[in-house]
């Protein structure tokens, strides 16, 4: 099986499409095959770990705009895509040859809005985390994830931890991440907070720090997988306008 396109840097957009059960994916808990208890990678010191966090926590290229393969139970075919402008960015997916069944849109660190294109209405960030029932990875930190850097933006403190681990805090939610190097890259990032995580990635297939495939597992059972076809950097394109739709009055299934 082909892997994906080559990384290349244009100027131009990928209209992207993309279900909204990709939100179990980026949103939140926005990818495997369970929670495993340690890892086999050898222990990082910690000027290994500065090195890395100097290298992953680097602005991006440019805004990134993806297009990838989603799985999930019961659901084939879909695609997800990720477009960006700034500090604002459109998550879409769809059929694989049908229209879009549900949107994604943020600006910056505010809420998001979720556009449910098959019941005709919207529902705010607040009721996003009611629905998906996990803690939320706040957008612009997964988007940064997927595009090869640490899951972490303005405001949000990086930190060492004394079991070769990164610890990324924001306001309201935390993450443990486990990296390698020879190049850098992201392989696994946990949910940190008291009790048991809830969620967890794993990154592989990377192309230098960009993951090709991206799991996600949740403990309630929950899994995903994004397997990437194509990555291109943009230049503050504009986005495409969003549906003028009513409030959801009653809720969606999770």
């Amino acid at each position: 099986m082909p892997g994906p396109e080559p990384l290349r840097r244009r100027r131009g957009g990928l209209v992207g499409r993309a279900r909204r059960a990709c939100l179990v994916l980026l949103a939140p808990a926005l990818l495997l095959a369970g929670f495993a208890c340690g890892s086999a990678a050898p222990l990082l010191s910690g000027p290994e770990l500065e090195e890395a966090i100097a290298r992953l926590d680097r602005p991006l290229p440019g805004d990134p705009a993806a297009l990838y393969k989603l799985k999930i139970p019961n659901a084939g075919g879909l695609r997800l895509s990720v477009r960006t402008s700034g500090e604002a960015g459109r998550l879409t997916v769809s059929e694989a040859f049908g229209s879009a069944l549900s949107i994604t849109a943020w600006e910056g660190s505010g809420p998001a809005t979720f556009f449910d294109l098959r019941e005709g209405c919207r529902l705010e960030a607040s009721d996003l985390s009611q629905i998906l029932g996990v803690p939320a990875l706040p957008l612009p930190e997964a988007v940064r994830l997927l595009a090869g850097r640490l899951p972490s933006s303005a405001g949000d403190r990086i930190s060492v931890r004394d079991d070769g681990r990164i610890l990324v805090k924001g306001p309201t939610w935390g993450a443990v991440v486990e990296v390698a190097a020879e190049p850098w890259r992201v392989v696994t990032v946990t949910e940190d907070g008291a009790g048991k995580p809830t969620w967890r990635f794993e990154l592989s297939d990377h192309s230098a720090s960009v993951p090709g495939v991206v799991r996600v597992a949740q403990r309630e059972g929950r899994r995903a997988e994004l397997a990437l076809i194509r990555l291109e950097w943009n230049e503050r394109e504009t986005l495409p306008g969003l549906p003028d739709l009513p409030p959801c009055t009653v809720e969606p299934p999770s």
